[in-house]
């Protein structure tokens, strides 16, 4: 059990935990010189049941709540310090209110002081402090008058203490090792030594494990858990890991230290926020704040996604545009801060630890936030697939909840594609409503237009409703295809049976534009050279090849070129013989010296190509979509705003 203090400057805190535990918090040389605490303090306590519990002595002052939040990445009970002759001071409402907003549920008062006040002053204090916590959704489990010289309440404070450690559940050790560091040092003979709460899972000796935001690769050479060398150490402790491969300038406070493969770095968090009632004024739309996470923090603003503003004591959907990464998981609890620092303005919740770019605060979207916040990850993960109508990378949804991928089996009646590199799912029902309204749309065009052979994936597209992509279209349009109920001539697809031909003037024409276009070597012509060959104007070819286009049997790949599908199936043929052989990438002189074409023409292939799916760029290079995902080729990282 992890126990932090809370309390107003010279309120006894440092006192309260030495007296209890025999340890002097205060460790720097200037706490020492000023008597005051300015960075965060560790002690630990036997308890008689066998129990060894962790102490995270925080400082006072208001200029220190930077360092005070930095301690509270995990804390299983407050121990709020109060003393009698001063009774509730500003900083005893403001770390009162931090603990709430990052989660912490159950609290002893200790009244501290309390040779320096009468029982009636020390009462009225007792019932200040009572009140403070009960308005802020927090459970006092004792309240204990206390005097470190005489010793007074200490021994009923230990008592307390010890049920309430008795009385906490144990904690889950599912989801990835996660623990936020709040120091790093060099041990002599050991190396590079990181302390701090185990939020997450389980570590071993000798596990593998990656340092975020930065990602780097180290492992746990020795641990120490709740200060004792242990072989794991789990949720809920205080631990220490030696870790092997790395300098003192690889982690610093703020750093996770988290199993391999599963977190990454987010730049935008969708959150519900929650106001503090001691606002002054309404939050509004993009302010700017500080953000606390972990034992780390960075600037940005907030992005209201429901009203333009949430007023003092209300609640809101939102996201967190950072200026610096985070790395949060679901459920996580963040502080938001004014921008100067100063003052605690409120809270968010993450739901999201990896909000999109666009589309933010779509009512589909918002709804999807809400439903799938769920503690238990197979109904929530039951209900995401039920209600997401386009689809979703069901590896984001592990990783945004800290979980292995396929930590829940993925319901039968699902049907997988692929978006970006990686395979997203979708629910048949949805699945089968867009084959469905596909079909129509090309019946429909069948009715209407006898001038063509069918409409192309762009506009099938378009007239499909809601938030389906074209790559989803572009897959329900494949399986179409491959189960013949859709016909594809280049990219235009029909029904089968459909019979519309070019007119035979067009025909002609078209005869001696393909001899023209599909050129024995070298690039074919671009348009205004192919119009002086066949005799024609570029204006009037462009409209002819446009309707050629309608029947399947040219497509336009640049503002001035067009190839024959044939054409582009031989170079998507080569671009993937050639990824195979280069898997670190092709640029544009690989494709044109193996097709023998010119540069330019080598561009607008690789754009077409880059378009549909067949390659992905990164720089100057062209890599197969399926290294997309791949972390360890291409860390995922989030463009700051």
């Amino acid at each position: 059990m992890i126990i932090a203090t809370a309390g107003h400057v010279d309120h006894g805190k440092t006192s309260l935990v030495a007296a209890l535990t025999g340890v002097d918090t205060d460790r720097l040389a200037e706490e020492k010189r000023r008597g005051l605490t300015i960075d965060l303090g560790y002690a630990w306590l036997d308890l008689p049941c066998g129990q060894r519990v962790g102490f995270i002595d925080v400082p006072g002052h208001e200029r220190f709540v930077r360092n005070m939040v930095a301690g509270l990445s995990r804390v299983d009970l407050g121990l709020l310090a109060v003393a009698a002759d001063d009774g509730v001071m500003p900083q005893t409402v403001e770390h009162v209110a931090v603990l709430s907003l990052l989660g912490v549920r159950q609290m002893v008062i200790a009244i501290t002081k309390a040779d320096r006040a009468a029982g009636e002053r020390i009462a009225r204090t007792a019932v200040a402090a009572e009140m403070l916590a009960h308005g802020h959704g927090i459970d006092v489990r004792a309240m204990i008058a206390t005097s470190v010289p005489d010793q007074r309440g200490l021994t009923v404070l230990r008592r307390h203490l010890g049920r309430a450690a008795r009385a906490m559940p144990e904690p889950s050790p599912e989801g990835g090792f996660r623990l936020a560091v709040d120091r790093s040092f060099i041990m002599k003979g050991a190396g590079l030594v990181v302390t701090g709460t185990v939020c997450a899972g389980e570590v071993g000796t000798g596990d593998a494990l990656t340092v975020l935001p930065a990602g780097l690769n180290t492992r746990a050479r020795a641990l120490h858990g709740q200060a004792r060398p242990v072989e794991r150490a789990v949720t809920g402790e205080r631990a220490s890991i030696n870790l092997a491969g790395l300098s003192r300038d690889d982690v610093r406070r703020g750093d996770w230290i988290v199993t391999p493969g599963i977190l990454a770095p987010s730049h935008r968090i969708d959150a519900m926020v929650t106001i503090l009632e001691s606002e002054r004024r309404a939050f509004s739309h993009w302010q700017a704040v500080h953000v606390h996470h972990g034992t780390g923090h960075v600037t940005g603003r907030v992005a209201l996604l429901e009203e333009s503003a949430i007023a003092p004591g209300g609640s809101g959907l939102a996201q967190l545009r950072l200026d610096g990464p985070l790395v949060p998981a679901w459920n996580d609890r963040l502080l938001l801060r004014d921008v100067s620092a100063r003052r605690t303005i409120g809270g968010a919740r993450v739901l999201d630890a990896a909000g999109p770019a666009r589309g933010r605060a779509r009512r589909e979207r918002l709804s999807l936030l809400r439903a799938v916040d769920r503690d238990d990850h197979e109904e929530a993960l039951d209900v995401l697939v039920d209600i997401a109508a386009a689809g979703f990378d069901p590896v984001t949804f592990f990783s945004s909840r800290n979980l292995d991928s396929g930590a829940c089996p993925l319901p039968g009646h699902v049907r997988r594609f692929t978006r970006d590199g990686h395979e997203h799912v979708i629910h048949e029902r949805h699945w089968n409503a867009l084959a469905d309204q596909l079909l129509d749309a090309v019946d429909g065009d069948h009715a209407r237009r006898q001038d063509r052979l069918g409409p192309d994936a762009r506009e099938l597209r378009l007239a499909v409703p809601g938030s389906a992509d074209s790559v989803l279209v572009g897959a329900i349009i494949d399986d179409l295809c491959h189960r013949g109920t859709l016909m594809r001539r280049g990219v235009v697809v029909y029904r089968p049976g459909r019979k519309v031909e070019p007119a035979a003037r067009d025909r002609a024409l078209w005869t001696r534009a393909e001899a023209a276009i599909e050129v024995a070597s070298g690039s074919p012509p671009s348009l205004h050279p192919l119009a002086a060959t066949l005799e024609t104007t570029p204006d009037d070819l462009r409209r002819f090849l446009e309707r050629m286009a309608a029947f399947g049997l040219v497509v336009r790949i640049a503002r001035n070129r067009y190839l024959t599908p044939r054409q582009i199936a031989e170079a998507k043929s080569a671009v993937q013989d050639l990824l195979r052989t280069n898997p670190d990438g092709i640029g544009v002189g690989d494709l044109r010296d193996a097709l023998g074409i010119g540069r330019n023409h080598a561009v607008d292939l690789l754009e077409y190509l880059d378009h549909t799916g067949i390659t992905w760029r990164r720089g100057t290079l062209r890599f197969s979509p399926a290294l997309k995902g791949d972390p360890e080729r291409f860390p995922r990282t989030v463009q700051a705003p």
